[in-house]
């Protein structure tokens, strides 16, 4: 490795430094997506590549070409068309290890940013979160300045630049990207979309969440109610938390420990009235989770999305599972009531055989005869807080759980709450059934929309009222705070941010299309048609967080301004000093350094004071320290001086 002094760099230093950067950007980007063995060959082999230049050991060119046609060799052989694009960047990383062991020449950096380009796209491929733009930003930079030493490198391998003159170059060659990626920014909204990307088949399969199921045991669900994971983000607008239930699936068979939901039909709107209440529009956002279902606020009458099916129960499904992240749109009623004048009993007052005698008895005691509604309210104000108590832990699992729930253990979660409360309703001819979602959500002010994580996960019961229809009761305690972020810290603070600027990067970017494309055209026409000054709110809102962000912008540009002004003042007293000993007979030419050029002067008296001079600015310079007021007091000070001395000069010179 080529020394590096205080003052100067050899060119090939700088070169070393935007490549391994390069190589280094390459293994943080990607660690976590393939397997780690392969980031830590390439470190290893980045090593091991400075070590040997350093050592002047260079392994032989042919030996690491053989090498690199065995990996390519290897890697083919043991493809798998499941996960292409992952071995693709796997091979990737070992060619790129193999490139750095390599005597680097300057096709060698090119190979080297080239395969660094082509594990960038591949990530690509993997995932398009805000995390990978970062990277790829990142990218570009580093790409931009080595391409320039690269080529001075190319022209003169023993280049040796001043630490000034390398900051400069930087800072010149960093308006390359600043210029171009607003200018990305532009083609991106401007150029056609298609809904028919080409590389798709090429995408790794998100990773489901695993957590909710359509079958719930007592006793499991608290491992996803203790998941801080987000699973879907529904944008509308804020409503009360009572009416936040989130609807997903019925369960309609119990075997005594388990529930499951039993095959259902398609919707018939002569058979189910439409719920009646306040409508609610919202957009949902949900993460893959392997599972069918999609979720909407109780009670959902309509869902758009291609290849959704409407059930009987109002639940709305997929034909697969669900394994990338979809976006859909849904439209409920806020109601506790499903109008059905007719359900199957056999399906909803289905028990198990072996119910246990107790619990029979405790049903029997809480019936009100003749009146089923009222039934049902004294059923559930028996799940009183002064008698049960909801927690996570300490569930009671055992051959009869219902019963140790209702008389030893009074403790449990929503499952056995739920549970416990539609046993006792079937046992008093009441059809009831356990419908599994979400409760609450986190309601994001600067976005407009919930934020639901899996530990929300909940169920509740549905019974069958005649007259009525379908109500919902809800028989857990109340818990934590479902809605409200005041009382959440800071951290959770700081991920209610992020999450926004992640949801707005999928929101407005990655759903970008050719239809939202059309939209935007035909908004900008119609306003110059009808040009108005009032707003629609998301657009008020979007101006005013453009507002703070171009103020912030235009802070940066001050404070660059007021730096760079500085840095004038520094240069100006330098100005003056070389003018005044221009008037003194002494030019300084274009390549000299500023010792070299006062050594030049005669006159010991003079060469002092300036030598004094030049000392003082280059401790400043050199050091990369920003000048004060007080050091450009000092500089002029002592130019003053040597000003006197130039006068003192002239007139003896004139006295000669």
């Amino acid at each position: 490795m080529i020394g590096i002094s205080f003052t100067q760099l050899k060119v090939r230093t700088v070169v070393d430094v935007f490549t391994y950067l390069t190589g280094v950007l390459c293994i943080v980007a990607v660690s976590g997506h393939i397997a780690f063995s392969y980031p830590l060959v390439l470190l290893a082999a980045m090593g091991l590549s400075a070590y040997l230049e350093f050592r002047k050991i260079f392994i032989p060119r042919w030996l690491l070409t053989v090498l690199s046609v065995a990996v390519i060799l290897y890697f083919f052989l043991r493809i798998d068309v499941q996960d292409l694009i992952g071995q693709i960047m796997e091979a990737l990383f070992v060619l790129m290890g193999i490139k750095f062991l390599e005597r680097k020449e300057v096709r060698d950096f090119m190979q080297i940013y080239a395969l660094a380009l082509f594990v960038l796209a591949g990530l690509g491929l993997m995932t398009l979160g805000m995390a990978f733009v970062a990277y790829l930003l990142v990218f570009f930079i580093l790409l931009s300045l080595s391409l320039i030493f690269l080529t001075f490198y190319s022209q003169d391998p023993g280049l040796e630049l001043t630490n000034s003159t390398v900051r400069t170059m930087i800072a010149r060659c960093l308006w390359i990207p600043l210029l171009a990626i607003p200018l990305s920014a532009v083609m991106f909204v401007v150029l056609p979309r298609t809904s028919y990307p080409i590389l798709t088949f090429l995408n790794r399969p998100d990773k489901a969440r695993v957590g909710f199921t359509d079958n719930v045991r007592l006793g499991q669900v608290s491992d996803i109610q203790e998941d801080e994971r987000i699973i879907f983000r529904a944008t509308m607008e804020r409503i009360d938390e009572s009416s936040l239930y989130w609807r997903g699936i019925t369960l309609d068979h119990f075997d005594g420990t388990s529930w499951k939901g039993t095959r259902k039909g398609p919707y018939i709107p002569t058979k189910t009235r439409g719920p009646v209440g306040r409508m609610i529009s919202q957009t949902i956002y949900l993460e893959p989770y392997g599972n069918s279902y999609l979720f909407a606020l109780d009670k959902p009458v309509h869902v758009g999305l291609r290849r959704v099916r409407k059930n009987d129960d109002l639940t709305f499904t997929m034909p697969g599972f669900i394994e990338r992240r979809v976006r859909y749109t849904s439209l409920s009623t806020i109601s506790n009531v499903i109008p059905e004048e007719t359900v199957d009993l056999k399906t909803y007052l289905q028990l198990p055989a072996n119910l246990s005698p107790l619990v029979i008895s405790l049903a029997k005691g809480l019936a009100v005869r003749g009146d089923k509604e009222a039934t049902a309210k004294r059923v559930l104000g028996h799940f009183s807080p002064d008698r049960f108590r909801y927690s996570l832990k300490g569930l009671p699992v055992s051959k009869n759980p219902l019963e140790t729930f209702l008389f030893d253990s009074p403790t449990g979660n929503c499952e056995y709450f739920a549970s416990a409360m539609a046993v006792l309703l079937r046992i008093n001819d009441i059809p009831s059934r356990l419908v599994g979602g979400y409760r609450g959500g986190y309601y994001n002010e600067m976005g407009n929309y919930y934020l639901v994580p899996q530990k929300h996960a909940h169920v509740w019961v549905e019974a069958h009222i005649a007259g009525r229809g379908w109500v919902r009761f809800d028989p857990t305690p109340a818990g934590e705070e479902l809605s409200s972020t005041s009382g959440m810290g800071v951290f959770l603070q700081l991920r209610m941010f992020l999450d926004t600027v992640n949801y707005y990067w999928y929101g407005i970017v990655l759903t970008y299309n050719l239809e939202r494309q059309v939209s935007i055209t035909r908004s900008i026409m119609s306003g110059l048609r009808k040009p108005s000054l009032s707003f629609p709110p998301f657009t008020r809102k979007a101006l005013r967080y453009s507002s703070f962000i171009l103020a912030g912008i235009g802070l940066m540009v001050l404070a660059w301004f007021l730096v760079t002004l500085m840095k004038q003042r520094e240069m100006a007293v330098l100005d003056r000093f070389l003018k005044k000993l221009k008037g003194a007979g002494y030019e300084k030419k274009t390549s000299e350094g500023l010792e070299e050029f006062v050594s030049r002067i005669a006159d010991d008296d003079l060469r002092t004071q300036c030598l004094e001079f030049v000392r003082e600015f280059e401790k400043i310079y050199y050091e990369d320290r920003r000048f004060t007021a007080d050091d450009l007091k000092r500089l002029d000070r002592l130019a003053g001086r040597i000003d006197v001395k130039v006068k003192n000069s002239d007139t003896a010179a004139a006295a000669g």
